[in-house]
């Protein structure tokens, strides 16, 4: 073993030796590299055998003096080539970042991420062990999104929190826990905001009626299967068989200025990215 670790030795002088020459020579006479150089971001030395190598602010550490010192090899040269290539198949084949990791405890080769990122897209064993990824076919838009309507016709609705915010009026700062209802535009993607209490069915209705006050009236509702939004509907389709009754003015206009209300296919949340991508503004309040 010993004579296998003086012949890596050899060749990694002899290779420093045509590569970094200069620098060598610099280092022995001056103490210092050239700024010019392209391992002077290294702070590199030579070591008791004549090895140039990484400096470093790791002279304290417990690691071992080859981790916390590599030796530095040349980009792009055999010895390198072999050294990462031995050690992609001593380590079966693992991805170029594992590799270069890896290497990294004794090694330090120039460039060295992209020599790793192109060995292993080399390696026939690699290329065929590699599984082909599959992306899913997304389907068409649905009508609501690409037609032409005023804005917040065609809306959809999610929620998002729990956040806490403090009364002004209160002197104590009690803080109350809220949620934020998000109403989304499903053709020009606004944005409305309002503020509940609570996820019960009564705090959602009060929030929708802010809203229909503030945007007017929407003719289609989307969401997804929340148990607050399934009991809305519920009571929605309650009250309108109760109204139905009325005179037939009321109920005709019921019938023309109803809202339909759709729900999302369950545990399918790719159906409603136009609700899921607009909780990253209101989320990142929070702190």
């Amino acid at each position: 073993m010993c004579e296998i670790q003086r012949a890596e030795i050899t060749l990694v002088k002899l290779v420093q030796q045509m590569e970094f020459n200069s620098e060598i020579k610099d280092l022995s006479c001056k103490g210092m590299v050239n700024p010019q150089s392209k391992i002077r971001n290294l702070s590199p030395f030579l070591d008791s055998e004549n090895v140039l190598r990484v400096g470093g602010r790791l002279a304290h550490s417990k690691l071992c003096f080859d981790k916390k010192h590599q030796i530095i090899l040349p980009n792009n040269h055999r010895l390198t080539n072999l050294i990462l290539e031995m050690t992609h198949k001593r380590h079966l084949h693992v991805g170029p970042q594992t590799l270069l990791s890896i290497v990294r405890q004794r090694f330090w080769p120039l460039n060295g991420r992209n020599m790793c990122r192109k060995l292993v897209n080399n390696c026939i064993i690699c290329f065929k062990a590699k599984p082909v990824t599959c992306s899913q076919i997304m389907g068409q838009l649905p009508a609501e999104r690409i037609s032409q309507s005023f804005p917040f016709n065609k809306v959809g609705i999610d929620f998002c929190g729990h956040f806490w915010i403090k009364h002004p009026n209160q002197r104590k700062g009690v803080l109350n826990k809220v949620y934020v209802c998000i109403f989304v535009c499903m053709v020009t993607k606004a944005c409305h905001l309002e503020i509940v209490t609570d996820l019960s069915s009564e705090a959602f209705i009060a929030a929708l009626k802010r809203f229909f006050s503030r945007r007017g009236k929407s003719e289609r509702i989307f969401s997804d299967n929340a148990t607050n939004f399934v009991g809305t509907q519920l009571e929605l389709k309650r009250l309108r068989e109760i109204m139905s009754n009325c005179v037939s003015n009321l109920s005709k206009f019921l019938c023309e200025e109803r809202v339909e209300w759709s729900f999302i296919p369950p545990r399918a949340p790719n159906h409603g990215g136009w609700s899921e991508s607009r909780q990253i503004s209101p989320q990142a309040c929070n702190g």
